[in-house]
């Protein structure tokens, strides 16, 4: 979806086909600096909203099947459609513009800290409210941590954000009711970018959650969880329909909290995200003007820019595409060894990645801190992929000192497993865009110059997930879960995925979530202890000073690029393409954040 209201703020799973065609702010939102904008529903697009500005017509925003959303009830959602669709109908505290000033939301006024860092107040605004009509409460925000992000019987995915590490042991932060609209959070050790997980938290209501708490299966299938009904006035919109891949529907919510602030917003009668099979089909129903919105693939960019009723919109993102090497006993055993990770890694070009697929929308990625943030470092990512470490016969020479040796089929030279057995790898990602369908294919060309065969599957999103990524320790109570452990594997073999990751680039240290060992989507099986204590160092006292932060954010991202858990393939940019009848857009890398203002002419 096109808002920075996502739940989830600083990393998110995303499918490749979303990555590459998704509404202006699908990623989550970076953060530069604490400057707010003019309080709540002030932000500088409020000056955007004409006296002219009238509800009609409905908005059409078009989506690739491959991208389809797993849940409503956001606590159980690692996947970035459903933490977009929720977002329509559910604020978080604060966002950001595309300057990266704050724009408070759900906030009454800037999260205030104390002077040792330790103690955070947060003060709501007085007219949020329920489905039910009654206040939403500093009460509802401490019992949604307290009892539900932070229970055990939950599968939340990002309970180590909330976590600090005191004694050798992960406790969780200490939020507490102040008054009705006021609550705190006390922390015992100081966490430099705390405050950024805390802008993105979004409350639930306690007198229906009591109802269920507890019993996992009740709570998940909860009626009011899954059709939204309990958000009153808490988003632009309301759930009103949702047919799984075909469309979601939103009706306009009248009683937004931040409507009557800004001219009666929002203005479209109804927004829906509608579904369709490729996105060669989508581009179409743009150009034909059944949809009003959808990301344009770069092979289609020119077309579009030349057509009299489209507006097109080059902006930078926060997302990443990479491919990530399935090192947990379910995958080949040869991928466990860092050189041979470099070896496959080298082999893929993605300076041709750049040029001949993206057409130059995009630049090679060496990490998951992209160049436009304060905290890359040049120098110390190994640059795989790239001249000169791009070299075919290099990465022979490194699957051979890694052990492994070369056969031949007919006459052709095939790499050997252990068992003196051609090796077959299986790669699986999402189905839909031309563009991952390029990439997919032009790696299994990469792979097959060094003898590697490789099988590309294009499985559903939910599929993806469910299938390959979450896991579980064989023979275990365990439920699924993303990371279950060194020990655990998913349902389904695998070898790499080609999907994408979103990052915070003035914040990176939320991708711990992929690859610190405790990380909740660290589906793929990497452990390393000094990755570990660098995540942890950064969001310590240690990481105050920013000179030190930036060195270990340094150290840090040279240490994964040389471990290479993952290739990241490249940083895209974004294109967007609108019907001209659409205003109110502000271009750029969080074109999203004030969608509840755009309207038709």
């Amino acid at each position: 979806m096109s808002k920075d209201t996502l739940m989830k703020w600083i990393v998110i799973l995303v499918a490749v086909s979303m990555l590459l065609t998704a509404a202006p702010g699908c990623s989550a939102p970076a953060r530069q600096d604490n400057t707010t904008v003019n309080g709540p529903g002030g932000s500088t697009a409020g000056s955007q909203v004409s006296a002219a500005s009238e509800v009609k017509g409905d908005f059409i925003e078009g989506d690739v099947s491959g991208g389809e959303a797993e849940t409503l009830n956001w606590i159980l959602a690692a996947d970035a459609s459903s933490f977009g669709y929720v977002g329509y109908t559910l604020e978080s505290l604060a966002g950001y513009d595309n300057k990266f000033n704050i724009v408070l939301k759900c906030l009454a006024k800037d999260i205030e800290i104390s002077p040792d860092g330790l103690v955070y107040t947060i003060t709501i605004r007085p007219d949020l409210k329920w489905g039910d009509g009654s206040q939403v409460t500093a009460d509802d925000y401490v019992y949604t941590m307290k009892n539900l992000m932070f229970s055990s019987w939950l599968n939340y995915n990002y309970k180590e954000d909330w976590q600090e590490e005191i004694d050798g042991k992960n406790v969780y932060i200490t939020p507490q009711v102040v008054d009705t609209t006021t609550f705190t959070i006390t922390r015992q050790t100081v966490q430099p970018e705390f405050i950024y997980t805390l802008y993105g938290l979004t409350p639930y209501p306690k007198y229906i959650a009591v109802k269920y708490e507890g019993n996992v299966d009740a709570f998940t299938q909860a009626k009011e969880f899954n059709d939204l009904s309990y958000t009153g006035n808490l988003g632009p919109y309301k759930f009103k329909e949702w047919l799984k891949n075909d469309k979601y529907v939103v009706a306009r919510n009248p009683d937004y909290f931040m409507g009557r602030e800004n001219g009666g917003a929002p203005f479209f009668r109804d927004y829906i995200v509608k579904m369709f099979g490729t996105s060669a089909v989508m581009q179409f129903a743009l150009e034909a003007g059944d949809i009003t919105y959808c990301g344009i693939e770069p092979q289609n960019v020119a077309k579009f820019k030349l057509m009299d009723k489209i507006n097109v919109y080059t902006v930078p993102t926060t997302g990443y595409n990479l491919i990530a090497y399935n090192q947990r006993a379910n995958g080949w055993e040869g991928l466990r060894n860092k050189q041979v990770r470099q070896a496959i890694s080298m082999a893929i070009d993605k300076e041709t990645i750049v040029k001949k697929i993206y057409l130059g929308y995009a630049e090679s990625a060496y990490s998951f801190i992209p160049s436009s943030s304060p905290w890359y470092s040049d120098d110390t990512v190994l640059k795989l992929g790239v001249a000169p470490l791009n070299s075919k016969q290099k990465a022979i020479e490194m699957l051979k000192a890694a052990g492994y040796e070369y056969g031949k089929n007919g006459d052709q030279d095939v790499l050997l497993d252990k068992d003196s057995k051609p090796v077959k790898l299986l790669l699986v990602t999402t189905p839909g865009s031309d563009v991952v369908e390029s990439m997919s294919l032009l790696i299994k060309q990469e792979l097959a110059a060094v003898g590697i065969d490789l099988e590309v599957k294009w499985v559903q999103w939910p599929t993806l997930l469910r299938q390959y990524m979450m896991n579980k320790a064989p023979g275990s109570s365990q439920e699924p879960r993303y990371n279950n452990g060194p020990e655990a594997v998913s349902e389904n073999a695998w070898d790499m995925t080609l999907m994408g990751h979103n990052t915070d680039p003035n914040a990176p240290s939320g991708s711990r979530v992929f690859y610190a060992a405790d990380g909740g989507l660290n589906s793929f099986g990497f452990f390393n202890s000094d990755v570990n204590t660098l995540f942890k160092k950064i969001r310590s006292k240690d990481g105050l000073n920013k000179d030190d932060r930036k060195k270990m954010y340094a150290e840090l991202a040279g240490l994964i690029s040389d471990q290479q858990p993952v290739d990241f393939l490249t940083y895209g940019r974004g294109n967007r393409g609108f019907q001209k009848t659409v205003q109110g857009i502000e271009p750029g890398i969080n074109m999203g954040y004030n969608y509840y203002l755009w309207h038709f002419e």
